[in-house]
C-alpha cells in the first residue's frame, strides 16, 4: 500500500468515526471491560483470518523461556493479515468489529488501554506467575513497538504513567501544579537561551531544545495541512482553540507529540504574520482538557462541548 493509498484509508476509517459515533463507544467500552471481553473479540478476529495464529499463541502462552512476541507478530506479518483487514473494513457483515478496531487503533487510546488491561492483569490473585511475567513482557512488547513505528514517543509514555500515578494516589492538583511548574520552567529556559544567543553567550549544558519545524512535526501531507492551520488560526487563535488544535492533531496522528513550548514556537515561526498567544496559556488550556473530569477516568477533552469541539477540527483537518 503506498502512501496515497495508505493516507485514504486512513481518511476513510475516521469517516466511519465519525458517522459511527455510538458503535465505536461501545467497542471502546468493551476493550476497557475488567472481564477483556473486547480482547477477546480481536484474538478471534486474528484467529479467524490467520487460523493458525490460535495455535501459535497458545504454544506461546506456555513457554516460559522466550519473553519476546517477534514470531507471533511474524504470523501475523506472513499471512496478509493487513490485507485481510482491508477487505473486511470495506466488506463489513453487520457484526464485523474491525472497522471499530481499526478507528480505535488509529484514533483511540488503543496502545495505553493495552498496557493498562495487561497492569490490571498482573494484579490479579488468580493468575499464575507465569502468566504474570508473559504480561510483563507483552506490555514492555507493546510500549517498545508503539514507539518504533511511531504511534508514541518515550516523552508520550512518561506523561501517561505520571497522569496514570496521579488518578491512583489521588494526587491530580499536585500532578497539575508540578506539570504548569515544569511548563513555566521549559518556558523561561527558552526565553533565557535567546537572550544567550543574541548576546553570543554559551547555553549552558542541559536538557536538549527540541527545534523542530511545523513540516518537521505534521505527518502526511504537510502543504494541505500547514494551508488548513493557517487559515483556521486567522479566526481560531486563542490558548484554548491552540490547545484542541494540537490534540486534533495529535489524535489523528497529524502529528508527533511534542512540547507546547516546540508547537507554538513551530506555529510562529511558520505563520511569522499571525500573533501566537503565549505558551504558559496554551499550557494551561491543555492540561485543563487532559485532567480527569470528576473521579472517573474520562478526561475533559473527551466529553461534551469540548469533544464536539476538537472532532470538528479533527474533520476540518481531514477534508
Amino acid at each position: 500500500m503506498g502512501q496515497q493509498e495508505y493516507d485514504n484509508f486512513k481518511r476513510l476509517i475516521k469517516e466511519w468515526l465519525d458517522s459511527h459515533p455510538n458503535e465505536y463507544a461501545d467497542f471502546v467500552e468493551e476493550m476497557n471491560d475488567k472481564k477483556f471481553r473486547g480482547f477477546f473479540k480481536v484474538f478471534n478476529v486474528a484467529a479467524k483470518l490467520v487460523p493458525k495464529y490460535k495455535q501459535v499463541a497458545d504454544k506461546r502462552i506456555s513457554d516460559e523461556r522466550n519473553p519476546d512476541f517477534e514470531k507471533l507478530e511474524n504470523i501475523l506479518l506472513e499471512s496478509n493479515l493487513a490485507e485481510k483487514i482491508v477487505n473486511e473494513f470495506h466488506n463489513p457483515n453487520k457484526r464485523s468489529i474491525v472497522p471499530a478496531m481499526l478507528a480505535w487503533l488509529y484514533y483511540g487510546h488503543s496502545y495505553e488501554c493495552m498496557v493498562e488491561q495487561g497492569e490490571e492483569l498482573t494484579k490479579r490473585e488468580d493468575i499464575s506467575r507465569l502468566h504474570k511475567w508473559l504480561v510483563s513482557c507483552m506490555v514492555k512488547f507493546i510500549i517498545k513497538k508503539s514507539i518504533s513505528c511511531g504511534m508514541r514517543t518515550k516523552e508520550d509514555w512518561q506523561d501517561f504513567r505520571r497522569q496514570q500515578k496521579a488518578i491512583e494516589e489521588n494526587t491530580l492538583i499536585e500532578w497539575s501544579i508540578e506539570d504548569e511548574e515544569e511548563s513555566v520552567a521549559q518556558e523561561n529556559e527558552d526565553e533565557q537561551g535567546e537572550e544567550l544567543v543574541t548576546e553570543k553567550v554559551p547555553k549552558a549544558a542541559g536538557r536538549k531544545a527540541d527545534t523542530r519545524t511545523l513540516p518537521e512535526l505534521l505527518i502526511g501531507n504537510q502543504d494541505i495541512l500547514i494551508k488548513k492551520i493557517g487559515t483556521r488560526l486567522q479566526t481560531k487563535s486563542t490558548d484554548i482553540d491552540i490547545a484542541r488544535l494540537y490534540i486534533a492533531l495529535v489524535e489523528y496522528r497529524f502529528m508527533y507529540r511534542c512540547p507546547m513550548t516546540t508547537f507554538r514556537k513551530a506555529l510562529q515561526n511558520q505563520f511569522k504574520e499571525q500573533k501566537i498567544v503565549q505558551e504558559r496559556g496554551i499550557q494551561r488550556a491543555y492540561n485543563s482538557l487532559t485532567s480527569p473530569c470528576g473521579n472517573s477516568k474520562k478526561l475533559m477533552k473527551d466529553i461534551g462541548d469540548e469533544r464536539t469541539a476538537i472532532d470538528e477540527l479533527k474533520t476540518y483537518l481531514s477534508e
